[in-house]
């Protein structure tokens, strides 16, 4: 896909958690757990077809209409992302949440997609390449 309506998309990483435990005796702080905040890729699509509409929304899409799943729909998909200065961002696996959104008078599709831990342990879960190391043929 390579329409991206105007000043919609974006990368946002929650602040991390902290716990800390204290020594009842001293009050002072021995320990601390950390949980690191949900990174998510959020933009809205502008122009699209029914088969763009069902790959992000769910439900079933043909060349001529489209019909919503019922119930939950759970989509993973590998999400690249290509910056204004040409930075590329990878999340090899994303939980994809969609829906119909409106952007100036027109019915966009409204992306949010989460970074998830991939099944492979090999592999991580965001990667940031400098396009000169991208070949795109």
């Amino acid at each position: 896909m390579e329409n991206i309506h105007q000043d919609t998309w974006s990368i946002e990483e929650e602040e991390p958690s902290t716990t800390e435990y204290r020594n009842q005796l001293t009050n002072g702080v021995y320990r601390q757990d950390t949980e690191m905040g949900n990174i998510q890729m959020s933009f809205t699509i502008g122009q699209y077809d029914y088969e763009t509409k069902a790959a992000f929304m769910g439900g079933t899409g043909s060349e001529t209409s489209w019909k919503r799943a019922r119930g939950v729909t759970r989509i993973e998909k590998c999400m690249i992302a290509l910056t204004e200065d040409n930075q590329y961002c990878v999340f090899p696996k994303a939980s994809v949440i969609a829906r119909n959104t409106n952007n100036e008078g027109a019915v966009g599709i409204g992306v949010a997609a989460a970074a998830l831990e991939p099944d492979n342990t090999a592999v991580s879960s965001e990667y940031w390449f400098d396009s000169s190391e991208v070949n795109v043929e």
